[in-house]
Order: C-alpha cells, then structure tokens, then sequence
C-alpha cells in the first residue's frame, strides 16, 4: 500500500511539474521579443498613438493631428515597448509616422521616438 501510494505522490509530482515548465516556458516566449498587436483597433493602442503625436507636438513645438494606428507590435520588458505606426494630418496631408512608447510598471507613457515614415 506504501508503494501504490508513493508511486501516486511521484506521479503527481511529475505532472505538475511539467505543467507549470510550460506555463513558464510559454511565458518566456512573451518576454523579450517583439509580438504583433492583434487589436490594433484596441482603444487601448489608439490612445497610445494619440499620445504619441500629443508628445511629439509638445516636444517639437509641431501641430500634427492624430487619425489612428495603422499597425504595430509590443515588447514586454520591465513594462511593455509600443512600436506603433500611425496616421497624422500636418495640416490637411495625411502622413505616416512611426513612434515607440515605453509604458512602464506603474502604467505611465514615455515617448521614446517618434519619426517620419517616408511613402
């Protein structure tokens, strides 16, 4: 009976533990790497293109006008790296611009960069 029990404590054992190494290892592959964003219509994601250009216009003295996010992918670190592509007016031309957001662990936007996109 000792033996039958044991046997059933080790097999227990095994499995869990091969369960939580590919929950680990499932989360691994999020860390580190650029993902694509899979909603880029997310309002989440729109606000942060919005706050992009808001950023670039107050740090260039520019007045572009945010239209929308177009495309991007994210990068989870210490917080997660936005690498967004978006769509502005300057003045009434519709441009493409890139930008990188870093939003932090206590939730807070940081401009990183913020570039034409040449057509």
């Amino acid at each position: 009976m000792a033996k039958a029990l044991f046997f059933v404590a080790s097999l227990l054992l095994y499995v869990l533990s091969q369960s939580s190494l590919a929950v680990a290892t499932q989360r691994l592959d999020l860390v580190g790497s650029y993902k694509p964003i899979k909603n880029i219509d997310e309002p989440k994601i729109q606000s942060l293109g919005e706050f992009a250009v808001n950023e670039h216009n107050k740090q260039a003295k520019t007045q572009l006008h945010f239209q929308k996010v177009i495309s991007g992918e994210m990068q989870i670190v210490a917080g997660t790296n936005y690498n967004l592509r978006l769509t502005a007016l300057e003045g009434t031309d519709s441009r493409t611009y890139g930008t990188l957001v870093f939003t932090d662990l206590n939730n807070k936007n940081n401009l990183i960069n913020f570039f034409d996109v040449p057509n």
